[in-house]
């Protein structure tokens, strides 16, 4: 049994078809990929992680030569407390000061080894956080060009879009499950609005609130059973929509946008309970979505929850009539955090992008007059410093 079939015309002889289109015209994805180029951020990536995976190999093994340090001074203690006896007992005293001499020497050789790799992995920390920054600012960048170029693509789209002349022609097939007491065109009008529903989801360029201009079932056919294949032609008004908007934003690799966040006076910044960074003003990368930012200033906070679509700047001032205590300040900075190895303590660093400062504690004043006793032996004056590495 057929409905009917009939011969599809101009829907509106004014109307401009826009089946062709683009979201993304040739020139523009031109645009995205010379961008992308120009900001090789994949190769950054790599070069900073490989950089890292170093520097902690290098890191352990300088902390591990530091215990050997340690503990040959230990031993080195140990054979002077024993010294008297052998002298005494004239225990091959000979042999006994030339295993003290060569630990001796053994303990200078790895201090100046441990010196130089101190440094050396200062200079390595500082590249670390030199390319970090440069990686950072490349993000920051290509986001905001791209982001750029994102919204000529949105202008020119609404403009096209809100063109009284544009429309949008939908062509849809499908099926309905009829009862078989039912005619084809009860079947079809009770199950109209599935049928437009349906066709406004089939189509980047429709949302829920697309206007329906004109509705035609071109084709329809039930079988015994009660099953109607139909085909059907639509013409919507077609707008800028949330649709369009996340397959831009999938296209620019705008799955992040980069927030400015701006404060009167020094503040520590919060997003999502994590620390991000402190001062007065701070750039910080964060997914797409909804976010809570919290500028904490003297145990004084202001908080926002914000839906995060794009790059954005957020601004939270504070009465600023409390100074910070200096004096507590330094003494906090100054503060020992104990940590896994012995006789080593961290010094918290004064910068967020600062790694620890990494001392020997000092011993007793009994035990610091044993450290210096190997030097003694030598007939060197030891120096009164202690030794300090950056990480």
């Amino acid at each position: 049994m057929r409905y009917c079939k009939l011969t599809i015309a101009l829907m509106l002889s004014f109307a401009t078809n826009l089946s062709a289109l683009e979201l993304i015209t040739a020139s523009e994805d031109s645009a995205i990929e010379d961008i992308n180029q120009q900001y090789d951020i994949n190769n950054l990536l790599i070069s900073s992680n490989n950089k890292l995976g170093r520097y902690n190999k290098n890191e352990f093994e300088y902390r591990a030569l530091g215990l050997e340090i340690e503990n040959n001074k230990n031993i080195y203690q140990n054979n002077i407390n024993a010294l008297a006896d052998k002298v005494v007992a004239k225990d091959n005293v000979a042999q006994y000061f030339k295993d003290l001499e060569a630990l001796v020497l053994k303990i200078d050789a790895l201090e100046k080894e441990y010196e130089e790799k101190g440094r050396a992995l200062k200079e390595e920390h500082q590249t670390i956080i030199a390319d970090g920054k440069k990686l950072k600012d490349a993000r920051i960048k290509r986001n905001s060009e791209l982001a750029a170029l994102k919204q000529r693509v949105v202008a020119r789209l609404t403009e096209e879009l809100a063109d009284p002349r544009s429309v949008k022609d939908v062509s849809l097939s499908g099926t309905l499950s009829c009862t078989t007491y039912q005619s084809i065109n009860q079947c079809l009008s009770e199950n109209e609005n599935f049928i437009v529903k349906d066709a406004k989801k089939s189509d980047n360029f429709l949302n829920e609130r697309s206007v329906l201009l004109s509705y035609k079932i071109v084709d329809a056919s039930m079988n015994l059973d009660g099953d109607l294949a139909y085909r059907a032609a639509m013409t919507f008004k077609p707008a800028y929509n949330n649709k369009i908007e996340s397959i831009l934003n999938e296209k620019f690799g705008l799955k992040s946008a980069v927030l400015t966040l701006k404060s009167n006076v020094d503040v520590d910044w919060y997003i999502d309970g994590n620390k991000v960074g402190s001062g007065k003003e701070i750039t910080q990368e964060v997914a797409l979505g909804r976010h809570g930012i919290l500028a904490s200033y003297n145990s004084i906070g202001q908080s926002s929850v914000e839906v995060i679509e794009g790059n954005g700047e957020f601004f939270y001032t504070f009465a600023n009539t409390a100074k910070k205590n200096k004096a507590k300040k330094s003494a906090a900075q100054k503060q020992t955090v104990k940590t896994n190895y012995p006789n080593v303590s961290t010094t918290p660093p004064s910068k967020s992008s600062d790694k620890p400062v990494i001392k020997l504690k000092p011993k007793s004043s009994m035990n610091e007059k044993v450290d210096k006793g190997y030097l003694y032996f030598m007939g060197l004056e030891p120096e009164a410093k202690v030794q300090e590495t950056f990480l």
